[in-house]
């Protein structure tokens, strides 16, 4: 079974978070995002309870994390998508840029919604997601480029309610200097 988590880290140790979550067992890939998360975990447990005690026990444990949600992975079979023989990539099973855009759906809609999703070229991965969210999707552009599919393609597919989305950020390099945390930005 697979399952997504978000991970809000203090202030200043998201770096550390997103190493540390990355070396952990049950961990496929683990990526700094900016949004209303830090960080975006896929993972991967025998059933449920595993991904849930691997959370509790593992990630709620690292220093850093203040906060996770963890948004299991729906098999497809569940809205007959399997039946429709929709051959889809989940998110995160590629590194590099991406926007992770999640989708809530009209009541009714979440089928059509993720066979519009898996039709798009400008789309990475899907998947139905449990929480608050019904649909993940991966964008695998920066925010300049992934901004216009979003907001041309995605939302303009009947039966998408709204979008929030999570744009990945790179590790970034050590810093040169010491300075404050204003001078970089002039």
């Amino acid at each position: 079974m697979d399952a997504f988590v978000y991970v809000r880290a203090r202030p200043g140790k998201a770096e550390d978070v997103a190493t540390q979550l990355q070396a952990m067992k049950g961990v496929r890939h683990a990526v700094i995002v900016v949004g209303d998360w830090d960080i975006l975990a896929a993972v991967h447990g025998s059933d449920l309870a595993d991904i849930a005690a691997g959370v509790l026990r593992s990630v709620q444990r690292v220093d850093g994390v203040a906060r996770t949600m963890t948004t299991p992975i729906v098999p497809a079979d569940v809205l007959g998508l399997a039946e429709v023989g929709l051959a889809t990539t989940q998110p995160m099973r590629r590194t590099g840029d991406a926007c992770f855009v999640r989708i809530r759906t009209a009541p009714e809609t979440t089928a059509h919604v993720f066979g519009a999703l898996a039709q798009m070229d400008h789309v990475a991965g899907i998947a139905l997601v449990a929480g608050e969210d019904d649909i993940l999707a991966e964008v695998p552009y920066g925010w300049d480029e992934g901004a216009r599919v979003i907001l041309e393609r995605i939302q303009g597919i009947q039966g998408v309610r709204s979008t929030n989305t999570l744009i990945a950020v790179p590790f970034l390099s050590p810093e040169e200097e010491d300075r404050d945390q204003f001078s970089a930005w002039s």
